[in-house]
């Protein structure tokens, strides 16, 4: 019975160490299976992102599309399909007015100076700034520049009044719309409320990146409004927000409203040919006029005024000095050696002698001086007023 007991024992201890190294077994074939499985997981992904990255790649025989520009002026194309772009101006600088007018020339074909280098495209412009009853005036703006009916607005201008959204769904809602519409071009006017902090420079970046991801994907061009910094002497759009889209933009317009009214747009950077200049005005009716005409007028008054102004003060001086040389003059008998009123001269103004030396000349041609073998002279008091 004691034998019988132990062959029990026996059987049971082999067959738990036989099950024990089953166990093992099937532990080290699962880890070497799971080792195998991400070892293969690893090398796909590779695969795959090296496929991706040479998507990618540039080579001399890449044929690449020229760029498709949605707007141009005097012939230089502006605001690229496919790219971000950026209109920046201070507060209350005019900004939603050219936005009129870029949104009149796309629907238009024209307006101005500005064409359409596209034919018929459909437009989406959010508003995320104006009260709705602002943003509406918008289509009557365009509507009386453009003379199109409303059908044809209806259709191809999308415009939306988004001031109740929140940062956390406006870039959702702005790409569901274009994923919907398949807009050419975008106008956010109000990029700021985009995020919770243009200061915030991880959100700027994944923001702007985002909007160029939209373009690419999408095949549209998306200009964003952003204000400048405050302060005359500082044109740099506000914050982190500013700085990334500034970097990232293919065109960069400028807005600047004058005492008399006139907006100008100009293009201080672009990462082609910059924009030329063009300029717009509120007419006595309220309408937005081209303001060209007006903007040269002005310069030129502006011109003169200077030219007045530096006429002006050059006399003022020059009789000043005048004045110290007839004095000096007068002091000697009425009568100087050349030479010796030069250097008197000079160091009573405190100038240079060939600076003096000049001017003598000067006044010798004008006649305000008379110069004679014996030196020089003044003519009578009333022939030496200017």
């Amino acid at each position: 019975m004691t034998a019988s007991i132990n062959e029990s024992i026996n059987v049971q201890q082999s067959e738990g160490l036989h099950g024990q190294v089953n166990s093992q077994v099937q532990t080290v074939e699962n880890i070497v299976s799971e080792a195998v499985n991400h070892a293969t997981m690893e090398e796909t992904a590779k695969v795959e992102q090296l496929d991706l990255l040479q998507s990618m790649r540039i080579t001399t025989e890449t044929e690449v599309k020229p760029e498709t520009y949605s707007l141009s002026v005097d012939g230089v194309g502006i605001f690229a399909i496919g790219d971000i772009h950026a209109l920046k101006g201070k507060q209350k600088s005019g900004k939603s007015s050219v936005l009129k007018v870029l949104t009149a020339a796309l629907l238009g074909n024209y307006q101005f100076r500005i064409k359409s280098e596209l034919k018929e495209p459909i437009l989406l412009f959010i508003d995320t700034e104006q009260q709705q009853c602002d943003v509406s005036f918008i289509l009557s703006e365009v509507k009386s520049m453009t003379g199109i009916d409303d059908k044809y607005i209806n259709s191809h201008l999308l415009l939306f009044s988004f001031r109740r959204r929140s940062y956390d769904t406006l870039l959702a809602d702005t790409r569901l719309l274009i994923g919907e519409y398949r807009p050419q071009v975008v106008f956010i006017d109000g990029l700021v409320d985009y995020i919770q902090s243009f200061n915030d420079e991880m959100q700027s970046r994944e923001l702007i990146h985002e909007l160029l991801v939209i373009c690419e994907q999408q095949s549209c061009a998306i200009v964003c409004v952003l204000h400048e910094n405050k302060g005359n002497d500082n044109a740099n759009m506000r914050g982190h927000l500013g700085t990334v889209l500034a970097q990232k933009s293919g065109n960069v317009l400028q807005c600047k409203k004058n005492a008399q009214g006139i907006i100008n747009v100009s293009c201080p950077d672009s990462r082609h040919s910059k924009m030329p200049e063009w300029n717009i005005y509120f007419d006595e009716d309220g309408h937005i006029a081209d303001g060209d005409m007006m903007k040269e007028n002005e310069d030129q008054a502006n011109k003169k005024r200077l030219e007045d102004k530096r006429r002006a003060q050059k006399e003022k001086t020059e009789k000043e000095r005048l004045d110290v040389a007839i004095s000096i003059i007068e002091s000697c008998n009425g009568s100087i050696q050349r030479g010796f009123l030069n250097s008197t001269l000079a160091s009573r103004l405190g100038l240079s002698r060939p600076t003096i030396s000049k001017f003598i000349s000067q006044m010798v041609n004008d006649g305000k001086l008379i110069e004679t073998n014996g030196g020089i002279k003044a003519p009578n008091n009333s022939d030496t007023q200017l």
